[in-house]
């Protein structure tokens, strides 16, 4: 069964609130994805930033990736949240329509080549929601919150 994911901008201090309430989507602003992986937003910076993605740099930059909310009394098929790290939100800000088919190619081979393709049908069209979406939450002084349930 594939896992789902949403990015949510909110507090990080909502973590323990977003993963207890049923769809969050009507309380925080979500953005519903296909299931992008923790890994497969980590390649996205490197080629937003136009860097090579080596394996190290890749686990090294997941490093940053914060999990938030996690109760002792989570099993195993629970929702999880992370929150990105801020320079990926900025990065994807950033990202102008211009650039966007160039971007949308690169991770889509990168993440071919590592095995892993983007499930997206229009790539393209994602990394447009995701520029406005970061661009809004940035806006309004939120972070971006990546909510995985497996």
């Amino acid at each position: 069964m594939p896992m789902l994911t949403d990015l949510i901008a909110a507090s990080p201090d909502d973590a323990s609130a977003i993963l207890v309430t049923q769809g969050h989507a009507n309380v925080w602003s979500t953005l519903e994805l296909p299931a992008i992986t923790p890994a497969q937003w980590a390649s996205l910076r490197f080629v937003l930033m136009r860097q090579p993605a080596e394996v190290r740099a890749l686990a090294d930059y997941l490093k940053g990736f914060e999990r938030l909310g996690a109760s002792p009394d989570s099993v195993e098929g629970d929702p999880w949240l992370v929150a990105l790290p801020e320079d990926l939100g900025l990065l994807m800000a950033q990202m102008s329509l211009e650039e966007i088919a160039e971007h949308a190619s690169n991770w889509q081979a990168l993440e071919t080549s590592r095995g892993q393709p983007v499930l997206a049908l229009d790539l393209e069209a994602l990394l447009a929601e995701l520029a406005a979406f970061a661009a809004s939450a940035l806006a309004q002084g939120q972070r971006l919150l990546l909510w995985i349930c497996p």
